[in-house]
């Protein structure tokens, strides 16, 4: 039985296994790649291509290319038609990536992998948990288990081996950005608040630098290259973009080095003059992350340690200002590309112990790990209710930071006498907050209703969290005894809750 971890980033793929021992090891790609770059490219022939190959096939036809595609799960906007007009979504990306990994895994273990646990943000919401989960099975894997990337994170750090402690894990991906607060007493870790943005990521602070060598190209040359006309330039941009924030983390100054059209630039890029790009970017996730010790009711000086994972934590003005608000080092325990993959291993060591299973690695049985971890709900999740006045608004039955597992019961009022019949709206959002500015989740009817002319409140809403902070929410009416249960309908974008 082969249970790996994958890391499944916006940028980059990392993929663990457990030895004998049940550490985790970093399993390298075909091409003896620790890290395999998250694109997918579509060739003429039908086939399809991952990783660094695909990256370079890009060049040629940037058209076929998909990159940054993390952004887009739990939506269905097109992110390729191919040319039998096939459309393929983020989840069909992710599909992709994770048949690629399943075979390579196999191919270097020699085992077979129909299991597999995948971190997730932890900003992630049901619907984009549940395809992720649907892109495993379509990849030819079982989800053992979800992990968010910070837990898993401090999970890799072995933060459970601080006994009472309280650290943070500062995660900056490719794509998303959190931030979580680890409290350990024994061998007991527990998420006490997490927070972040799912719309800052390494991919805005790429496009941030791209914006300024384009300006420094136009100031030099009088001619701005333009992406539907130069694609194949802002595919090598992106190479070179990539190579500057590497080489600006280890030294004071590198070289960018640009063509298009006959036309070039040559500019020697100082780190003072790279951080001065993209400080106030770097300083949003530092207020957020103010705003995670803020809701964890901590003082800053109760952070005992720091850790900064994903490719964007090595950033030197995302240190600097981590430092600094922190007063602290960042601990380096960890290299922090692998991390949340080597978390991942002891995450579906804990689940196949939480169902009573044994953990074997070939013909050996790996003894039950001793960590225990309490994860949290990053979102409040409620339903559609109305006030005194009909206002629409979200009525809270789960709040943020709620333990998962979880269960949770609120008896709500119809709206109208001799009411038979009622639509749940299951909404994320705070409580209180306006209707338009939730985001629907799904719904669900009660019908045939017995008609009552007094008001009571009859309507039993119940909220349950599995392991991986996935919902069931069931509806109950307690003067007949009906009941129904959500049924989310997964191909269909979230979108913004509209009126009853």
């Amino acid at each position: 039985m082969m249970i790996p971890s994958i890391d499944a980033g916006n940028s980059r793929f990392k993929c663990a296994v457990a030895d004998v021992a049940g550490n985790p090891k970093l399993i390298t790609n075909r091409y003896g790649e620790p890290f395999t770059p998250s694109a997918v490219f579509f060739a003429s022939d039908g086939s399809t291509i991952v990783g660094t190959e695909a990256i370079n096939a890009g060049f040629v036809e940037p058209s076929r290319l998909v990159i940054n595609w993390k952004r887009a799960m739990g939506t269905d906007e097109p992110l390729y038609t191919a040319d039998d007009s096939t459309v393929y979504q983020a989840m069909d990306i992710l599909a992709i990536l994770l048949k690629d990994a399943k075979d390579n895994i196999e191919a270097k273990t020699g085992q077979v992998v129909n299991e597999a646990v995948i971190t997730v943000p932890a900003n992630y919401t049901d619907l984009q948990k549940q395809q992720t989960i649907d892109a495993a099975q379509k990849a030819g894997m079982k989800v053992v288990t979800l992990p968010h990337e910070p837990t898993a994170a401090a999970l890799g750090n072995e933060l459970y081996k601080q006994n009472n402690s309280t650290a943070l894990v500062y995660d900056l991906g490719g794509g998303t950005f959190d931030v979580s607060i680890v409290q350990t007493k024994g061998n007991v870790c527990n998420i006490i608040a997490t927070g972040g943005d799912p719309e800052i990521g390494g991919r805005d602070f790429n496009d941030r630098i791209a914006e300024k060598l384009l300006e420094e190209f136009q100031s030099v040359n009088n001619f701005r290259p333009s992406e539907d006309k130069h694609a194949i330039f802002f595919q090598e941009m992106s190479q070179k973009i990539e190579q500057l924030k590497i080489s600006l983390s280890a030294q004071s100054q590198s070289q960018a080095v640009l063509f298009c059209e006959g036309k070039q630039l040559q500019m020697t890029v100082a780190r003072e003059l790279f951080n001065s790009w993209v400080r106030d970017i770097a300083e949003k996730t530092v207020r957020k992350t103010k705003q995670v010790i803020e809701d964890a009711n901590l003082d800053i000086s109760q952070i005992d340690e720091i850790y900064a994972v994903g490719g964007g934590s090595m950033m030197p003005i995302v240190i600097e200002l981590l430092e600094e608000l922190i007063g602290k080092k960042i601990s380096k325990k960890c290299e922090p590309h692998c991390a949340a993959a080597f978390g991942g291993i002891l995450s579906g060591r804990l689940e196949y112990q939480r169902q009573g299973k044994n953990y074997t690695i070939g013909n050996v049985v790996l003894p039950s790990p001793t960590a225990i971890v309490h994860e949290i709900l990053s979102h409040t999740i409620g339903v559609l209710a109305l006030t005194e006045d009909n206002k629409e608004v979200c009525s809270e039955i789960l709040s943020k930071d709620t333990p998962i597992p979880s269960i949770q019961t609120k008896v709500f009022q119809l709206s109208q006498p001799n009411q038979t019949a009622v639509t749940i709206k299951v909404l994320q959002g705070e409580d209180g907050q306006d209707v338009k500015d939730c985001l629907m989740l799904g719904h669900f009817e009660l019908n045939d209703l017995p008609p009552r002319a007094d008001l009571i409140g009859r309507i039993e809403v119940t909220f349950s969290l599995d392991n991986n902070g996935l919902l069931t929410a069931k509806a109950r009416d307690i003067v007949s005894g009906k009941e129904e249960q959500m049924q989310i309908d997964y191909e269909i974008k979230p979108k913004h809750a509209d009126a009853a």
